[in-house]
């Protein structure tokens, strides 16, 4: 739903201008090329970092080191689902990296 600007399967959830504020780089960008929108950590560069997200890619965590990003550029979806309590997660950039490689690239 988020990906496809708050519809799901041809049913509007959310008002598209909504889901735009919510990835919307909205607080300073840091100088590695991200920025934080309204809950989201924004990609404000392409291939930001060793990843290759592209610019305007979105992402979020919560509890037990669960993860999920969006790249709406490249219609690609990426959820990690853990239970895992401490305070490092080197597998999450690991996974979305590994991700990135696996893809053929038209460009």
């Amino acid at each position: 739903m988020l990906r496809n600007g708050g519809e799901l399967e041809g049913v509007r959830i959310l008002k598209t201008e909504t889901v735009e504020l919510m990835h919307y780089p909205h607080q300073q960008y840091h100088r590695d090329g991200w920025a934080y929108g309204f809950g989201f950590h924004v990609v404000t560069r392409k291939n930001y970092g060793k990843n290759g997200r592209s610019s305007g890619s979105f992402s979020g965590g919560g509890l037990a080191a669960t993860n999920f990003w969006i790249d709406p550029e490249r219609e690609l979806i990426g959820i990690l689902m853990t239970q895992l309590m401490n305070n490092r997660y080197p597998f999450q950039g690991e996974f979305r990296k590994l991700t990135y490689q696996a893809l053929i690239h038209s460009e």
